[in-house]
């Protein structure tokens, strides 16, 4: 869907949901809250409910994520010209030096705008003794063995006269988790902090004078380390005088690769270093709640209702296997009708009981995690996304080969593990 349709769309929700507002205000203010009676009129207008409210907003997600995907759009059309502009005439004056010039813009945008990008047009053709680039930080929240070349028997002829948006790559699963989470950032290779374990409240109402009652929260040191994702890949040195597809190249390839070891990571780590100790494998959950013969979101629900409960805390995120997220949207009624949107409306932000829902393939099938992922935990990140290159690997000089390697080190820390709990068995 291009940006012209994508505004249409935008314009045709924005007026759904105004349409929408006036129909509740106008039955809002119609409602007859105390009945006439012989010597008093009655007496009209209430506020919206709980769920015309959730409508409301329903749609305004919707509209969001339209808006969203329109700015990507338009920033991926201006970068594309900006990348066309640099490479076309390679004078000392259209090329960046001022670190504080690389625009926030996709990691391989920023790579060929910093000081390796701009090392990498000035020695293009002459890298013919052992070299090692200078390196770049790349300033993105988020982020990649065979070698490719442009031989047939490889990757085919990847560098071509003119290169126009509009092809569709290779898709990866589609990454929430780290969404889901509140973010910091970090200097540090360890992260201190209290951990809260099962809290009693004990307020109650008390006479005058009387003692008033104690509540308690415990509290426990706890750490979490910085662990480092990386990966590592070799390109010829064809490919890296080819700048246009240096962005493309690692955009769809490291930046990809390092983020889905992320995802995994901060649903799955084990703790064992020099892993994470992911959001599953944390003590103090709540204990797993069996589907039993509820539904799915029957199950799911019960054990939000556990948490608030127990923990109380507000679950704010669900995570869940596709399977099973598929079970939930095509749930219907007696009648065969759809409870959700059903095959012919838009797709709407997967959300189930009012929260965000991940759904990715790092969960294992049969099971969701809900909780309190923004007040329960945190995600924090020590520097952007790093990226080097160098010849100075095995025999890389004598084959016109570059290894370039991308890492980023990240730490979660979970202040209240009783904010999660799993719902298993789910089908």
């Amino acid at each position: 869907m291009n940006i012209a349709q994508l505004e249409t769309t935008l314009r045709e929700k924005q007026a759904a949901i105004k349409t929408l507002l006036e129909q509740q205000m106008r039955e809002a203010n119609a409602a007859v809250v105390t009945p006439a009676t012989a010597t008093t009129p009655a007496v009209t207008g209430r506020l919206r409910t709980t769920e015309e409210k959730a409508a409301v907003e329903a749609l305004m997600e919707e509209a969001r994520g339209i808006k969203a995907r329109i700015d990507g759009a338009q920033n991926d059309a201006a970068l594309q010209q900006q990348i066309e502009q640099l490479t076309s005439n390679l004078t000392r004056s259209n090329v960046t030096t001022n670190r504080e010039r690389i625009v926030l813009a996709s990691p391989g945008t920023q790579l060929m705008q910093s000081e390796f990008g701009d090392w990498l047009r000035k020695s293009q053709g002459r890298r013919g003794s052992n070299w090692t680039s200078p390196s770049a930080e790349i300033a993105a929240a988020e982020f990649w063995a065979a070698t490719l070349t442009s031989d047939p028997a490889s990757g085919g002829t990847l560098i071509v006269p003119d290169y126009r948006p509009g092809i569709v790559e290779y898709l990866f699963r589609q990454l929430v988790v780290a969404d889901l989470l509140a973010q910091g950032t970090t200097s540090s290779n360890l992260i201190s902090f209290m951990r809260e374990l099962a809290p009693t409240n004990a307020a109650a109402t008390v006479a005058e004078g009387a003692a008033k009652p104690e509540s308690a929260l415990v509290f426990e040191a706890a750490t979490a380390p910085v662990r480092k994702v990386a990966t590592w890949l070799p390109v010829t040195d064809e490919m890296l005088d080819d700048v246009p597809a240096m962005r493309s190249y690692i955009d769809s390839r490291l930046r990809m690769f390092v983020m889905l070891a992320e995802d995994d990571q901060l649903l799955n780590g084990n703790g064992t270093p020099p892993n994470l100790l992911g959001l599953r494998n944390q003590t103090g959950m709540q204990a797993d709640l069996a589907r039993g013969t509820d539904t799915n979101a029957d199950a799911i629900f019960k054990q939000m209702t556990l948490i608030a409960v127990n923990a109380f805390l507000q679950v704010d995120g669900i995570t869940m296997n596709p399977a099973n997220w598929q079970t939930v949207q095509l749930a219907k009624d007696a009648n065969g009708q759809y409870y959700g949107n059903g095959p012919f409306a838009a797709a709407p932000t997967p959300r189930l009981w009012g929260v965000p829902v991940a759904v990715t393939p790092a969960m294992t099938a049969g099971v969701a995690l809900p909780g309190a992922y923004r007040t329960g935990a945190q995600m924090f990140r020590n520097g952007g996304l790093r990226v080097d290159a160098s010849n100075s690997h095995q025999d890389f000089f004598t084959k016109n080969l570059t290894a370039i390697r991308a890492e980023e080190r990240i730490a979660l820390a979970v202040y209240r593990p009783g904010g999660f709990g799993e719902v298993t068995g789910l089908n």
